[in-house]
């Protein structure tokens, strides 16, 4: 009950913002893109080039709260731990990254386009990855702003370099260059490891202080 009641508490105070904006990002998918009768190459391109981004959107601001000192000596005098809490907030986002990624697949699969599952588990690796960039930095930075920065400039940084990033290239399922598969697995364990250990250094960092 402890646990639904702290993620209805951040779903209500601190995750508004982030899920408007990631639906801002669903509504704009179709206007920025063919949907309709796409093969799945092409089903690939608004999933992995767009969509993905809404991890940075829901991932990156778990720690922001605690930018705030007042806010963060509430929660660290709270019987419930800090990286509970912490933990809870990152679950709650990975599940929403989750749930509208695989809302956007549905529906361009309704608009007769040849969109698999795994397009969608992928977009949904591209998601983790890059969310997780966010929130190792923020908890590296103390700073949600340069957070949402090195994320993108990674998602950039696949324009240029291209396939050169090898199994951490984020549209793989678009150039086929590579087995889509493996660069996905690379990203999602990369992407939880990144989390756990943003968790690890911010709560670190407090017992520091």
């Amino acid at each position: 009950m402890q646990v639904w009641e702290i993620a209805k508490s951040n779903l209500r105070h601190n995750a508004v913002l982030p899920v408007l904006v990631a639906a801002a990002i669903l509504v704009m998918t179709p206007v920025l893109f063919g949907t309709a009768n796409l093969s799945q190459q092409e089903a690939a391109v608004p999933m992995e080039m767009f969509v993905s981004l809404i991890g940075i959107v829901l991932l990156t601001p778990v720690f922001q709260p605690e930018e705030n000192r007042e806010t963060g000596d509430l929660v660290a005098s709270k019987y419930t731990g800090t990286s509970v809490v912490y933990c809870i907030r990152a679950v709650t986002a990975l599940l929403l990254v989750i749930a509208l990624v695989t809302l956007a697949g549905i529906f361009i699969r309704m608009r007769g386009s040849d969109l698999t599952a795994w397009i969608v588990i992928g977009t949904a690796a591209d998601a983790v990855f890059l969310g997780a960039l966010g929130m190792l930095t923020a908890a590296l930075t103390d700073n949600t702003v340069i957070a949402y920065m090195i994320p993108l400039f990674y998602y950039m940084l696949n324009y240029g370099a291209g396939g050169k990033l090898g199994n951490f290239y984020l549209f793989s399922m678009i150039s086929m260059n590579v087995p889509a598969f493996r660069p996905k697995l690379w990203l999602l364990a990369a992407g939880a490891i990144c989390m756990a250990g943003a968790v690890w250094i911010k709560r670190g960092k407090e017992r520091m202080r």
